[in-house]
């Protein structure tokens, strides 16, 4: 199928049917991403499909769905930090197609402070965006709520990990988050709310030839605590090994989104809506992830869960 859709949008004028493409990875869920070089221009492209027909499931395809809605949606709006989308489609067919110019990823060994602070301030100016123009593209709030069901399956799966450290980790811990699940959704339900990119980490920030930031990946935009991508790009960064310095972000953070929401905002808050979604997402989904890593790995993300359980 990706052979009709090159040489549908060498139809369309984007490029010459006779361009090199390859594979690059495969999606969660079964979308397929390419990377599209066009000798002609020499530009480089990336362009991802969804299609049910072809791998992708129905909860991955409207994810992908609620993407292109995205970038449909920034048509209008015109964020300068989204990257430039050249072509985009729901084709009864082929399914979402999207043509994306490429960036360069940023290595790990490159997030310097300076780097980090960048990302910072790029993460509190999509967070103070007007949440309002993001019910055009279905973007609403919901409250966080956790059954008993999910609470008592993630205590397994994290009793699960632990036990592979045997002696090393005091599963105790699991119990007295699980009593405080309430208090911690009570958090994060106050308002205000904000638009939130839902999966900002390191792999999902690009840069152009000019050293220009971009943020990318669109699937899992929601409406919450802005400071939750902050929570989530600190966590990841130090899953990746990358030093970061908790406070300082925080304190960053702080500042632009005081700046850019024209409201002043107090770290104390910020202190304990981060600590809120810290527990709240690392309890209920890393241990999918931590099955089989090493004790350092494990560590990481416990004693961010037990730092943050300190607020409650």
């Amino acid at each position: 199928m990706e052979t009709q859709i090159i040489n549908y949008l060498a139809e369309k004028g984007l490029w010459e049917s006779s361009v090199k493409y390859e594979p690059i990875t495969l999606g969660a869920g079964g979308a397929k991403i390419f990377l599209v070089h066009a000798a002609e221009c020499g530009d480089d492209f990336v362009m991802k499909v969804a299609n049910t027909e072809w791998g992708c499931d129905q909860t991955h395809f409207d994810l992908c769905k609620k993407e292109y809605d995205f970038y449909k949606l920034n048509e209008s709006l015109k964020l300068p930090y989204v990257p430039e989308i050249v072509y985009s489609e729901n084709h009864k067919d082929f399914g979402i197609i999207l043509v994306m110019k490429r960036y360069t990823p940023i290595a790990h060994e490159q997030w310097n402070i300076d780097l980090q602070k960048q990302a910072i301030d790029l993460c509190a100016r999509f967070n103070s965006l007007p949440v309002d123009e993001f019910a055009k593209a279905g973007i609403v709030w919901k409250p966080a709520e956790i059954s008993s069901e999910t609470a008592e399956a993630s205590c397994k799966l994290w009793s699960e990990v632990l036990s592979e450290h045997e002696g090393r980790f005091d599963k105790s811990l699991l119990e007295t988050i699980s009593k405080k699940l309430d208090s911690v959704c009570a958090v994060l339900n106050s308002e205000p709310h904000h638009i939130c990119h839902g999966d900002f980490h390191q792999e999902n920030l690009l840069l152009d030839d000019t050293g220009k930031l971009y943020l990318c990946d669109y699937q899992a935009v929601t409406i919450g605590k802005g400071v939750s991508d902050l929570a989530f790009f600190i966590s990841r960064g130090l899953g990746f090994g990358i030093p970061l310095d908790d406070d300082q972000l925080l304190s960053y953070y702080c500042e632009c989104l005081s700046k850019y929401s024209g409201t002043a905002i107090k770290i104390t808050t910020l202190k304990q809506e981060r600590a809120a979604s810290t527990l709240l997402n690392t309890f209920l989904f890393w241990a999918y992830f931590l099955k089989g890593a090493s004790y350092e790995s494990v560590a990481v993300h416990y004693d961010e869960m037990k730092s943050a359980l300190e607020l409650f």
